[in-house]
């Protein structure tokens, strides 16, 4: 009887857990828009961060995987001069932003930061797919 609770507990956890998504709506930045953003000059163009292995994105900033120790003074390092209101976006692409190890370190630390305008950028399959096969601009 114990293992069958025990059995339907890690069921019930882990269903949960596995059911909830990542990242809501509000969260993330199509690509159409983020490539349509780095074309404007002034203010309104956000701050993008590469957080992964990949390559960058025209006008990103490379701060190196979020697992490594700098990456978060890094970034720091790159927004002294900005507003707290600055448009924000990570990514890696890697892999899906669902599964990357990358994107919610440096998403949760850019919050933490007070940064309350930070985006993930979609990337369902990763860069490649999602970036790179669309013609999106790159360095």
């Amino acid at each position: 009887m114990k293992k069958y609770i025990l059995g339907l507990t890690f069921l019930s956890v882990f269903g949960a857990f596995a059911q909830t998504p990542l990242w809501n709506k509000t969260q993330l930045m199509p690509t159409k828009e983020l490539a349509d953003k780095i074309k404007i000059n002034g203010a309104d163009k956000p701050v993008i961060f590469n957080v992964g292995p990949m390559d960058n994105i025209k006008t990103a900033i490379f701060v190196g995987k979020a697992t490594s120790a700098t990456f978060v003074e890094k970034m720091k390092q790159s927004l002294t001069m900005e507003s707290k209101n600055k448009s924000i976006v990570v990514y890696c692409g890697c892999c899906s932003y669902a599964s990357c190890p990358n994107i919610k370190p440096a998403y949760d630390a850019l919050i933490g930061m007070g940064y309350k305008n930070t985006k993930v950028l979609e990337l369902p399959e990763g860069l490649k797919p999602d970036w790179v096969a669309k013609d999106y601009p790159m360095e």
